[in-house]
């Protein structure tokens, strides 16, 4: 049985994005947020409403993956306004925000979850940036309570509505469910895998594939450090080291194991509003899930149980793509 973690950590280093390392990213999001600022003033010289902004999502987990050629770089940003929620109607502050934004090249879209700004380069998506929108209220203890701007012009009302959320929750949740680091390393990098297994098996261009905040949400329920007591002849010693093929394994046989009789999946956010993840897919869309999972899980199986590195990780590489190293 070959041991492949060098292997993994290789393909981890490739297809990682941190944004604290990303400064052409970390400008790009500076410059949405400063150019929000200045069109609030523009919009409303008065009396103009105050924000604080984030990072939110994947690099603020640092679960970020590069794009594949064809797709573009997410980068999520939350919006604090400095405002309680009956304040202002949420697709009105919605509106501000496209309002604030759409100048210039860039094309500026009001989604059902945030607003986003769309940069092209030579015909091509470059990147977008999704500004999550909310409003701040405090509880009768004093904390801060935030809810999230759901709807777009075009919805009914009942979809255009303050939704209570926790954007600094889930993270908090991660640290304290996985108190060591090096684990937590290790968990992050089982999630860059599925992502990438998302991307790379799924067209972005079609609906049904799963979201990154599913795949983490099942990680954070499923995930199990995974570690081998191995022997270092340069020091003559045992240590441990990770093993992030038989944690990767063990996580996906989980998730295979929460599909139901007839082929439904059910994994909620672990904060506010503990929605389900897997709510907006159809039956055939959550077979198709199951299936190609269940694809990943076999070519997880044949690579651990291969002798030679090379013939396991050509096997790796139809379910990650090239990215995957062979040596």
């Amino acid at each position: 049985m070959a041991n492949l973690q060098t292997q993994f950590n290789n393909f981890h280093n490739t297809i990682k994005v941190d944004f604290d390392d990303n400064q052409p990213l970390r400008d790009k999001r500076d410059l949405i947020v400063g150019n929000l600022r200045d069109g609030l003033r523009k919009l409303f010289p008065p009396n103009t409403p105050t924000f604080k902004s984030f990072n939110q999502g994947s690099y603020d987990l640092a679960t970020g993956v590069e794009p594949l050629l064809g797709e573009d770089y997410d980068i999520d940003v939350g919006i604090i306004f400095n405002f309680p929620k009956n304040t202002y109607k949420p697709v009105q502050v919605k509106g501000w925000v496209y309002d604030a934004l759409n100048t210039g090249s860039r094309t500026v879209e009001i989604k059902r979850p945030c607003v986003r700004v769309q940069y092209h380069y030579n015909g091509a998506k470059w990147f977008h940036v999704d500004l999550a929108i909310y409003s701040t209220d405090r509880d009768y203890l004093g904390n801060e309570v935030h809810h999230i701007a759901k709807g777009f012009i075009g919805s009914s009302e009942d979809k255009k509505i303050w939704e209570v959320s926790e954007p600094f929750r889930l993270k908090e949740l991660l640290k304290s469910k996985i108190t060591d680091g090096s684990d937590r390393e290790q968990f992050r990098r089982i999630i860059r895998y599925l992502k990438r297994w998302k991307d790379y098996n799924f067209s972005s261009t079609v609906a049904g594939r799963p979201t990154g905040i599913a795949l983490t949400a099942c990680c954070y329920n499923l995930f199990v450090p995974q570690k081998d007591y191995v022997y270092n002849p340069y020091t003559n010693s045992y240590a441990y080291q990770y093993n992030d093929l038989r944690a990767l394994q063990n996580v996906v046989s989980a998730i295979i194991g929460m599909f139901t009789w007839n082929n439904q999946i059910s994994v909620k956010l672990p904060v506010q509003p503990y929605n389900n993840l897997f709510e907006k897919m159809s039956d055939s869309q959550m077979l198709l899930v199951k299936t190609k999972i269940i694809a990943l899980r076999d070519i997880l199986l044949i690579a651990s149980n291969e002798p030679l590195h090379s013939n396991a990780c050509i096997k790796l590489q139809k379910v990650f793509g090239n990215d995957f190293p062979t040596s």
